[in-house]
């Protein structure tokens, strides 16, 4: 059974009363300094730094993309209608109209929601319409003397070809 706790005023007292060591007596060099014999039964053993461990790296999830949009909204911070950031005047309009009719005060705020799933992707081409063309007649430039002389030793050529062919 442990006893009971000494006071630790009374502990103070005694620490105090008790002589302290002195470095020139003998004695208290041997008790500060152990003997050389206990050091070579227990040899002391050097422990390797401890590695560091290696963090798990968590696979970090895209964030949804967002785009804003005018939300117009009763008195109650209750959503009524939501317009595309292009449609700010009818947005306006609605919520005037919202107003003017007596159903509470109406207001118009700019709103954060999530991209729909079939928006195109960063960096998508924008479809456009491919213009159509008109057919543009093409003006053919009389070919020159020396082209002339190269498709005559052509047809030359073609003809020693054939004639070797039936032989």
């Amino acid at each position: 059974m442990a006893g009971k706790p000494q006071n630790r005023r009374e502990l103070r007292r005694q620490y105090d009363a008790a002589e302290p060591l002195d470095p020139m007596e003998e004695d208290a060099v041997d008790a500060v300094e152990p003997d050389d014999e206990e050091e070579e039964k227990k040899p002391k053993k050097k422990k390797a730094p401890a590695k560091p461990k290696a963090k798990a790296v968590k696979a970090v999830k895209p964030s949804a993309r967002m785009r804003i949009v005018w939300t117009v909204l009763n008195d109650a911070f209750k959503p009524v209608g939501t317009f595309d950031f292009s449609q700010k005047e009818a947005a306006d309009a609605r919520a005037a109209e919202l107003t003017a009719k007596g159903k509470g005060t109406h207001f118009v705020q700019k709103t954060k929601e999530p991209m729909p799933d079939n928006a195109p992707g960063l960096g998508a081409a924008i479809p456009r319409p491919v213009p159509v063309a008109e057919p543009v007649a093409v003006k053919v430039a009389d070919a020159p003397v020396e082209d002339e002389e190269e498709i005559e030793d052509e047809d030359e050529a073609e003809e020693v070809e054939e004639d070797d062919d039936e032989e």
